[in-house]
């Protein structure tokens, strides 16, 4: 619900959609937590959170009538129960991640029966999408049910996997491996990744294409187009996404404590949801000891909420301590004409050369960090350019419309049964 896939993939449907392609999106899990949509998501959750727990843990949960199934389906109930702290750690979920994969074989059949009885209803569809390979377990089945291209993106999942206990790991991969066999076509966001997922899924990378993040370009120029001047003094760090250790808090945290410390007139603004709560705790305790009145949070905000937000802010810090490979907030800061401080490994690279829209630092090293974010205050010449060069290069080569185009070009070439 608070992920940078969804909300990339969101943007290239609404893309393909506005292209003249009828597009039906099916939440898997949860609810999708989407504004301005403008494609055709369904009401219905499949795969839900609670039924796809409940089926793992108790055997009896498998058997439940149908309309009781879709009661605990519910998107209202779905959305009340994250509110808590939803545990979604790899090391928790090696189980159920081994049986989603199964696929007909798993403890969740009941669920992709479901699934496929939905899709059987319908208009005969012509091409199906998978968001990642995690949830590949439901290829074979729809290969059984449907003679059409199915495509699978690769977002992330190495990390999950990794995390997994051994046991759970190997028979993940090896699961992934053998349903990749149903898929006709993998979708990866940067050339970097479409490398290293082709050799962890032991697919050729001819089957590895890319389709680069999309996003409303004209949106993030928000009300203030930048003919108002960056904000300059006092300079202030923005950070914006969810609050677990991986995205980098901490070390954000501790890189603008030593500019404070130097006598430096600059400012930590935090915005986003703290999902592991005691993380959080130690992270405000810090930066309360460390930034006193130097330091605000913003807790989670909407849309409109994250425009004004990058609009105000005098760069945007992406600190992640585990390798991104969409950098989707980044994005938007730099389609803002923020100038943006990224770690110097995952897909960032990638971005900074193609759009210029900042600086990098040693991933995981806090001085590093530092001495980027003071290199953009010493020279705010230039850290103005760079904020104008990434707002250019991302409407060039990450709007909405670039990202739906390419996305159509995969569909075609899947179609056309070009597995290479």
């Amino acid at each position: 619900m608070y992920c940078g896939a969804c909300a990339g993939d969101m943007a290239v449907a609404r893309a393909v959609a506005d292209l003249g392609h009828e597009m039906t999106v099916l939440p898997l899990y949860m609810p999708l937590r989407v504004e301005g949509d403008r494609t055709a998501v369904s009401e219905q959750v499949f795969l839900g959170g609670i039924n796809a727990w409940l089926q793992q843990v108790w055997p009896g949960f498998r058997r439940l009538p149908r309309f009781m199934a879709r009661a605990l389906d519910s998107p209202a109930l779905l959305n009340g129960i994250s509110g808590f702290a939803v545990r979604t750690k790899p090391s928790d979920l090696g189980p159920m991640t081994v049986s989603v994969l199964q696929g007909k074989d798993g403890r969740q059949r009941a669920e992709l029966d479901r699934l496929v009885e939905f899709l059987q209803s319908q208009a005969p569809p012509d091409l199906i999408s998978i968001t990642n390979s995690l949830l590949s377990g439901m290829a074979p089945a729809l290969r059984e049910h449907f003679d059409v291209p199915i495509i699978c993106g690769v977002q992330g999942e190495d990390t999950f996997l990794h995390g997994m206990p051994e046991r759970y790991r190997d028979q993940s991969l090896t699961l992934v491996r053998e349903n990749a066999a149903a898929i006709d076509l993998f979708v990866a966001p940067c050339d970097s990744y479409a490398a290293k997922m082709g050799e962890l899924l032991e697919v050729e990378r001819e089957r590895m294409t890319v389709v680069r993040p999309g996003l409303d370009v004209a949106a993030y120029r928000g009300w203030y187009p930048r003919q108002r001047p960056r904000p300059r003094e006092p300079f202030t760090v923005g950070y914006l996404s969810v609050i677990i250790p991986r995205k980098g808090l901490h070390l954000l945290v501790e890189a603008v404590g030593r500019l404070v410390a130097e006598g430096r007139d600059v400012r930590l603004a935090v915005a986003g949801k703290p999902l592991d709560r005691a993380y959080w705790r130690e992270v405000r305790r810090d930066a309360n000891r460390e930034l006193g009145d130097s330091f605000e949070f913003l807790g989670e905000v909407d849309l409109a909420g994250k425009i004004e937000f990058l609009h105000r802010i005098s760069a945007f810090c992406q600190p992640s301590v585990v390798p991104e490979v969409r950098g989707m907030t980044a994005l938007e800061a730099m389609a803002a004409g923020a100038p943006v401080v990224t770690p110097n490994e995952g897909v960032f690279p990638e971005l900074l050369e193609s759009c210029g829209g900042g600086v990098g630092f040693r991933s995981g090293d806090a001085e590093s960090l530092a001495q980027a974010i003071a290199g953009l205050m010493d020279e705010p010449d230039a850290a103005d350019a760079m904020g104008e060069s990434g707002r250019a290069g991302v409407a060039e080569l990450h709007s909405e419309e670039v990202a739906g185009a390419r996305m159509l070009e995969v569909c075609q070439r899947a179609g056309n049964g070009d597995r290479k």
